[in-house]
């Protein structure tokens, strides 16, 4: 299976509206939003979706409305996400019927799983899917991060396995995954301040929450590296890595990120309890930094 996702794909935000449910009509707004931004593709239902609040017919539909709203215009990469093995093949399944370009597959999560163990998982998971599958380092959320060796060994397993998703935020990680496994698949940044980094080092681009609210600078982050525009390309670093700093690590950023986007005009919606919105002081500060990077 020869797939390779390459460039800025944000793992977009569900909006909810004052009853807590999906806003059908902001989805697709921002969709276009995205799209017309100039990224790579979209990953729904995934972290900074709150794929893990969503309910089963409830994740159906904002699947179903963003592929309608693509359009095939760009790729979208579903996110799966269970503690354990059934659910994860439970959601990945229907994701492909119901005609996703490929899945982020976030490793379980609740009881921590051994190297055999996680290995085993991977291989059950895999063995079913005929379809581009892209693994998931996430130890902010799953509170591990996933060995070296096992996404080794699970890449040279498995052909429809197409790249992996570093959020570990350590570039050491990312170094060693692109010596090991760079040659095969599309290793991406996970977080907002390694774009750069990671791309210098060989990877392939990036699936950051800060593409979510400053897109297209994330874009032009990348493509001012493929020009050979170096110094714009740090430039952009620069303000990503600030962005980075404050709406995703500072606060929630379930929160942060919707707030982000409202204040840029877009209908980010609220997030779902036990996310609360930001306090006043929280926005302002959010405000302040779209202000220092230019964004408003």
């Amino acid at each position: 299976m020869i797939t390779i996702f390459e460039g800025i794909f944000p793992p977009h935000v569900t909006p909810f509206d004052e009853k807590g449910e999906v806003d059908e009509q902001a989805l697709r707004e921002l969709v276009n939003f995205w799209i017309e931004s100039g990224v790579h593709g979209l990953v729904t239902c995934a972290s900074n979706g709150e794929g893990p609040y969503l309910s089963r017919e409830e994740r159906k539909k904002v699947i179903k409305v963003v592929l309608e709203e693509v359009g095939g215009r760009k790729p979208v990469i579903v996110g799966v996400s269970s503690p354990g093995t059934r659910g994860v093949v439970e959601q990945a399944k229907e994701a492909q019927e119901l005609g996703a370009d490929g899945i982020l597959l976030t490793p379980p999560f609740y009881y921590k799983p051994s190297d055999a163990e996680l290995l085993e998982h991977y291989r059950y998971v895999l063995k079913g899917l005929d379809i581009p599958v892209i693994l998931y380092n996430v130890p902010k959320f799953v509170g591990y991060n996933v060995s070296i060796d096992v996404i080794r060994k699970v890449v040279e397993e498995f052909d429809n396995v197409v790249g992996i998703k570093d959020s570990s935020g350590l570039i050491w990680r990312i170094s060693e995954l692109i010596r090991l496994v760079g040659d095969k698949i599309s290793v991406l940044a996970g977080t907002g301040d390694l774009i750069l980094p990671t791309l210098l080092l060989g990877g392939k681009g990036a699936i950051v929450g800060v593409a979510i609210f400053a897109p297209e600078m994330a874009v032009d982050l990348y493509n001012a590296y493929k020009s050979g525009n170096m110094e714009r390309a740090r430039e952009l670093q620069l303000k990503l890595t600030l962005l980075n700093e404050v709406v995703i690590k500072k606060f929630n950023q379930l929160s942060a990120t919707k707030e982000a986007l409202k204040l840029r005009g877009k209908p980010g919606g609220l997030p779902r309890l036990p996310a609360l919105p930001l306090s006043e002081g929280g926005k302002e500060i959010i405000r302040q930094v779209l202000r220092e990077v230019g964004l408003l």
